[in-house]
């Protein structure tokens, strides 16, 4: 009985120290940069007034990112990756009939994303890669607009498509990401245009590149 519970006592000593070197090899780190388009979305309601006020986008907005990420690959082909990133761009709006105006945004966002990686050869220099997720942003640039309020956190659903590269021991992933804006920014406090305007949101789309060594 004794050799029976001395055997299982090293069966699982030896499962925990194989898990605990998997692990260890299993996580690494790197830097990532990326080029940011926002589309800014803003609902109109019905307004009957003869002088009718609006507020519409003027169009993409065009930015940067930089960040470092982490990821734990858990299992053969599947990950999971999160960041801390700052992205950085500014929103035209045109407030008819005032004229435009800028919305700025510098972003610090959290994503948490999984990330699934095609296994089929580790040999193979490219791997293709797909990646689902979520992500919490909070602008910290300064609203100085009166006519309009946007909150300052976002919530995004992602999905992305990327391509690992590998070279000796450093790795090169390029990648698409899309990030939906799930939560109404529109931040209702009595401003001018208010009462014209519904839902708003950020969408995003970036390229972005992950640079790390295995």
């Amino acid at each position: 009985m004794e050799k029976i519970s001395l055997l299982t006592a090293l069966i699982v000593l030896a499962f925990s120290l194989n898990a605990q070197q998997e692990n260890e090899s299993s996580f690494f780190w790197g830097m990532m940069a990326g080029y940011e388009h926002q589309l800014l979305g803003i609902e109109t309601l019905p307004n009957s007034e003869p002088d009718r006020m609006w507020a519409e986008s003027k169009g993409p907005a065009h930015g940067a990112s930089l960040g470092a990420f982490c990821s734990w690959r858990f299992r053969q082909g599947l990950a999971i990756r999160t960041s801390l990133s700052v992205a950085t761009m500014r929103n035209g709006v045109h407030f008819h009939p005032q004229g435009l105006q800028y919305f700025r945004f510098t972003d610090a966002e959290l994503p948490l994303h999984f990330v699934l990686t095609n296994p089929a050869k580790k040999s193979a220099p490219l791997h293709g890669s797909l990646l689902l997720g979520a992500r919490l942003g909070w602008n910290f640039a300064r609203q100085n607009i009166e006519n309009l309020r946007l909150l300052n956190e976002r919530v995004g659903l992602d999905v992305g498509l990327g391509v690992e590269i590998k070279s000796k021991s450093w790795r090169l992933q390029p990648e698409f990401v899309y990030s939906h804006c799930v939560n109404n920014l529109h931040n209702v406090t009595n401003a001018k245009y208010d009462w014209m305007t519904g839902r708003v949101v950020r969408d995003r789309l970036s390229l972005r590149v992950l640079v790390w060594r295995e």
